[in-house]
């Protein structure tokens, strides 16, 4: 049953990466500057999943950031169509899209597609992760003390606490880093190349599908 939902969200999780791709200038014309292509980005690129989901699969709900409140029914499609959009609004090369599916007697997915190197992240419910194709394992637990941390924070809600916790993490761990797009990093984590990822207050589109990724992985 993996394959018939797997397929088509790998579908749509490449071709709303391409068009990313297409659409995004390194150099912006406006650096700084909020103009709106990210939001157009983010909506188009929601265009083309939900055109691939719905041809696939009319029943079936979706909830994203751009469409729906978090509270429909099974089976679901739960995307992130540009996680990273500042990122990819101010030239820096740190985003991806993020397709999860939660269904009901059948497994759940979660797909993460870095952008900028193309890589595919994918995790099967009891089959474990992979990134292109190849298993992901972890070599072992860290001790905080030699931890390299990632985190984020809305810098916009200023009284909960994330002055005080980002400071106890630079204290703590071996190095922190605040990057800006909860998908990729959560799948960094189940790859290795970090070993924590701590925030707040995300909604359930930035991390439904890291957070497959990350179990199906091995990470506690």
């Amino acid at each position: 049953m993996a394959d018939e939902h797997l397929w088509p969200a790998l579908r749509a999780a490449r071709a709303a990466g391409e068009h990313l791709r297409d659409r995004f200038d390194p150099v912006p014309a406006s650096a700084g500057s909020c103009d709106g292509s990210g939001t157009s980005a983010d909506i188009s690129a929601e265009a083309i999943i939900l055109d691939i989901l719905e041809g696939s699969f009319p029943d079936h709900n979706v909830v994203s950031e751009e469409r729906s409140p978090e509270f429909v029914p099974r089976p679901r499609w739960v995307i992130d169509p540009l996680d990273g959009t500042t990122n990819f609004h101010s030239g820096v090369p740190h985003f991806s899209v993020s397709i999860a599916y939660e269904g009901t007697g059948c497994p759940d997915l979660g797909i993460v597609y870095y952008v900028p190197d193309d890589r595919l992240f994918v995790a099967i419910e009891g089959d474990g992760a992979y990134v292109d194709g190849r298993p992901l394992e972890l070599s072992g637990p860290v001790d905080l003390s030699d931890a390299v941390v990632v985190t984020g924070f809305d810098s916009l809600r200023r009284d909960d606490g994330g002055r005080e916790y980002f400071r106890a993490l630079v204290e703590s761990t071996r190095g922190v880093r605040r990057m800006g797009s909860a998908a990729a990093e959560l799948a960094f984590v189940a790859a290795g190349s970090f070993d924590v990822y701590f925030e707040r207050k995300l909604d359930m589109w930035d991390t439904k599908a890291g957070t497959l990724i990350v179990t199906e992985a091995g990470v506690r």
